[in-house]
């Protein structure tokens, strides 16, 4: 893992968040309604359907629109997943604890050590994560 990737967990978050809020807003647009039929063949039974769609061809962009947001969204999620295997990979504690106070929650160095206390400071602390990358 770089140190690279664990920047980006943070922003990833946040990108997900905001494709989330992207996909909801096409959402809103698209209207959804559930009718009741059967099936062509045999045995006919009464069974429901979804169904979706704008009226006129924007139909069609907004479902792939909505379509592409929800794979790019499935793609971060997943490289998130990945991030945070690694994390917990991670045999020991305070190494995991350094990395997910710093990383995934953002803290600063001297707010890392505040946290884990032990007489840690910032300095050793960070110097503990920079050995450990450089070693991964």
């Amino acid at each position: 893992m770089t140190r690279q990737k664990l920047k980006q967990i943070r922003h990833l978050k946040r990108e997900i968040e905001l494709l989330q809020e992207q996909i909801a807003a096409v959402e809103g647009e698209i209207v959804t309604d559930v009718v009741t039929g059967s099936s062509r063949e045999f045995p006919y039974g009464k069974r429901k359907f979804i169904i979706r769609g704008l009226p006129g061809e924007r139909n069609e962009k907004l479902l792939r629109l909505r379509d592409r947001l929800e794979r790019r969204m499935k793609d971060l999620q997943d490289m998130r997943a990945e991030i945070f295997e690694w994390v917990e990979g991670i045999e020991d504690s305070l190494l995991r604890q350094i990395i997910v106070l710093r990383h995934v929650n953002g803290l600063t160095w001297d707010q890392v050590a505040a946290h884990i206390g032990g007489g840690n400071t910032a300095d050793s602390l960070r110097k503990m994560h920079d050995r450990f990358l450089k070693g991964a």
